[in-house]
């Protein structure tokens, strides 16, 4: 076993981030940036100028709250209205279905004759009719029929058609006789849908009382109309609801004025008989007197009663209510704070309701929670409609024993005197009585016949003229900054998942071996693959960088070796392909050229490439001179000045002629006779032969291609060689692909033009510019 002692991985100190650290990760990957960056910045660009612009037609309107106070409130007859609730009203089913009928959007042409031109100006269907056709007679007379062909009426251009239920108004303007026009009445709900989807209602700064009202599409016109139609029906519904409202105080009134007038009329009657049959026509003061404060106490008596009668009212409609799940219209009672209150929280809770329906179901937990939330403030509210009620009865009771007080008080006067007060008492409490009725009759009647919405159009809907959709400027904004975002964002993830070894610090970190040379990439050889001589740089042209790293290499190699001759230098690598050979090659080249007896020997007995660069032929080679012992398998060449032994015949056993006695005893013996002999051997990683001939070996050197050989792989090769016992010398960065110069390039044989300046070779060299420098130097500082 080998004394050496085996490298250490070196841990470094983390390296501190610098600004160039992450700038250079965008300029090695600048065609992935670059890409990426045009892939989505055109996508979105495509995208925007392709898709149709979308409009948007907007109304305004004003909402005015209804004013406290009254005849309705006191009639109890006073609704709470959210302006919340009234954004769920322009929002609802109902009113998007009167404006699609009122726009005949249900209303679909499904076939039109060839050649046929014609506008549609007024059109109406009442009866539900599946479907219209229209035939012309002439150019300028026309056939109304339904679907199954029974005639409906005839029609002339230019001229309204009125028949039945159907009003139409159609002007020809390009057809002949037979051709038609179909239409069918398509189904309400999804253009309902759509309508609401496409339509948004918002209220213009919080407390204003104002609304916006818009609607989007891609046609201008129809947008607008479908806003002001919208509008429209909306305050005609206000208006309508207001005097339905108004019309039932008007009922609820004359019921109670019908049922008095036949009390009132008795009353009167029995008090004029009493009168004439006993000859008694005034009361005396202190009969006077006592009967007002009856007639007002009864009066009392009459308005609590009344009162009770609409909190009764209201309590069956909770219980209803809330057994139902239904909807609920709470009306007011004056005087009670906490039943406005949840009157408004209620309406509150039904429009939040309305509008998570238009997205959920009944059974959603959402929906469901508000649900909770509505049936428990209906049961707050019935409780306290339970304790107003059981408060009136009390008060009416109380109010009840001071009547009789009064009465009994009645029984001091002279009973005759006593009859006719009683009699003039009750004929005056139904007189009153039927004169405060009479009087919100008329006021009702008068509400009802002016009654005005409290909804105003500020501003009706126009048709817009710029499209909302799509903002060109704000996608291409957006589109430059997400491509660029996710160009440089996958060229840090690819840097950050790119496990392969790149640079000299690198391979002292993970490997703990040193660099010796870094060798860039040999710009002629890629142009004629044919021609594996041009690999050969260390011969061809001897005044490149290439050759100069190749120099560096043997200058590295004689101090590693302290200078002593005799060597035995094997050149492996860990894959295939990372250009050992032509390592190789020149390295033997570059090493003949101080003057040194070289053996080049080709140990790649599977793939064997040398005998190409030299332009020689393989066979006889290294196999035969061990199996044959074939004396003309050593050649010596002139130029370059040394000797050539190729690998020959490709055997069925390399890796046993390569540990065979035979191949140490030549080892033994051109180690006698060369200053050098450089091992061309095969990769370590694929076959055992590179361990075989490794401890038979001074030099050992792996050649490793940056940016391609992934750092397990290094490491399981280094484990390979060192599991033999053998010495790990160095190695060789060979950046065959050229990819590796985007990590190191400034440090190492890269920078040609400080190389052909020094050799005179570039002396018409581009003199910069201003800005040229001002940006190098500006780099220099970043750099530095």
């Amino acid at each position: 076993m080998s004394d050496q002692k085996h490298p250490q991985y070196s841990i470094g100190l983390e390296k501190e981030a610098h600004l160039t650290d992450y700038i250079n990760v965008v300029l090695r990957r600048w065609k992935i940036v670059l890409l990426v960056f045009l892939l989505v910045f055109i996508g979105v660009t495509v995208k925007t100028f392709l898709t149709e612009p979308v409009f948007e037609a907007y109304a305004t309107l004003e909402v005015h709250k209804a004013k406290q106070g009254g005849m309705l409130k006191e009639l109890g007859m006073e609704e709470e209205n959210a302006l919340s609730t009234e954004i769920e009203v322009l929002r609802s089913r109902s009113v998007a279905e009167k404006v699609a009928k009122r726009m005949n959007l249900e209303w679909q042409i499904v076939e039109t004759s060839e050649g046929l031109n014609l506008s549609i100006g007024e059109f109406s269907v009442s009866d539900p009719l599946p479907g219209l056709v229209l035939t012309l007679t002439d150019a300028q007379n026309y056939l109304l029929s339904d679907l199954a062909g029974r005639a409906i009426g005839k029609g002339q251009s230019g001229e309204a058609l009125r028949i039945g239920s159907i009003d139409l108004l159609v002007t020809i303007i390009q057809g002949g006789a037979g051709q038609r026009l179909i239409m069918e009445r398509q189904p309400l709900e999804p253009i309902t849908a759509q309508i609401i989807q496409k339509m948004n209602v918002a209220e213009m700064g919080k407390g204003s009382n104002i609304l916006r009202v818009s609607s989007q599409g891609t046609d201008p016109g129809h947008e607008r109309d479908v806003v002001n139609i919208l509008t429209e029906v909306y305050r005609e519904m206000n208006i309508s609801g207001k005097t339905r409202e108004a019309g039932k105080t008007v009922d609820f009134i004359s019921q109670q004025l019908d049922s008095l007038k036949n009390v009132l009329d008795q009353s009167e009657q029995q008090l004029q008989e009493y009168k004439v049959q006993t000859g008694l026509v005034t009361l005396g003061p202190e009969g006077n007197s006592l009967v007002q404060k009856l007639v007002g106490l009864e009066q009392r008596q009459a308005d609590m009663k009344l009162k009770r009668q609409r909190v009764e009212s209201a309590i069956v409609i909770l219980k209803k209510a809330i057994s139902s799940g239904g909807p609920l219209t709470v009306p007011t009672i004056e005087d009670v704070p906490s039943i406005s209150e949840s009157a408004a929280k209620l309406a509150d809770l039904d429009a939040q309701k309305k509008g998570m329906l238009i997205d959920f179901t009944e059974s959603h937990p959402a929906v469901v929670e508000v649900q909770v939330q509505i049936t428990r403030v209906r049961e707050a509210l019935l409780a306290t409609y339970q304790t107003m009620r059981q408060g009136l009865i009390l008060a009416e009771r109380d109010l009840a024993r001071t009547i009789v007080s009064f009465d009994s008080q009645l029984d001091d006067i002279p009973e005759a005197e006593l009859e006719l007060a009683k009699r003039m008492r009750v004929n005056t409490v139904n007189a009153e009585l039927y004169t405060f009725l009479l009087q919100k009759q008329q006021e009702a009647r008068i509400a009802q016949a002016s009654t005005i919405s409290n909804v105003q159009i500020i501003d009706p809907a126009v048709t817009p003229k710029v499209p909302i959709k799509p903002n060109k400027k704000k996608n291409l904004a957006l589109g430059f900054i997400l491509g660029l975002m996710l160009g440089v964002g996958l060229a840090f993830l690819l840097d950050y998942m790119d496990q392969t070894l790149k640079t000299t610090e690198e391979i002292k970190e993970k490997l703990g071996l040193n660099v010796f040379g870094i060798i860039p990439r040999i710009p002629f050889a890629d142009e004629d693959a044919k021609l594996p001589r041009k690999r050969l740089v260390t011969s061809l042209a001897p005044k490149t960088p290439v050759v100069e790293a190749f120099r560096a290499l043997r200058t590295n190699l004689n101090y590693a070796t302290g200078k002593k001759k005799n060597k035995i230098i094997m050149v492996t690598s860990s894959l295939p392909g990372e250009g050992k050979s032509t390592i190789s090659g020149n390295l033997a080249v570059i090493l003949s050229q101080t003057g040194a007896k070289v053996l080049l020997i080709g140990c790649d007995l599977r793939r064997p490439q040398l005998f190409e660069m030299f332009g020689m032929k393989n066979e006889p080679g290294l196999v035969n001179l061990l199996m044959d012992n074939d004396k003309n398998a050593m050649r010596h060449l002139t130029n370059p000045r040394l000797d050539f032994l190729p690998s020959g015949t490709i055997p069925p056993n390399p890796a046993e002629i390569l540990d065979s006695n035979r191949m140490f005893k030549l080892l033994e013996q051109v180690r006698e006779r060369y200053d050098y002999v450089v091992l061309d051997a095969p990769p370590v990683l694929p076959v055992t032969d590179a361990q075989i001939l490794a401890p038979k070996a001074d030099i050992n050197l792996i050649v490793i291609e940056p940016c391609r050989v992934p750092e397990k792989a290094a490491l399981q090769m280094v484990e390979s060689l060192r599991s033999v016992d053998a010495k790990i010398t160095g190695v060789i960065l060979n950046d065959k692909s050229g990819r590796g110069f985007k990590y190191y390039g400034n440090y190492s044989y890269y920078g040609n033009k400080h190389y052909r300046g020094y050799y005179g070779e570039d002396s018409d060299e581009v003199v910069d510019g201003a800005f040229v420098a001002g940006v190098k130097k500006v780099w220099g500082k970043l750099n530095s």
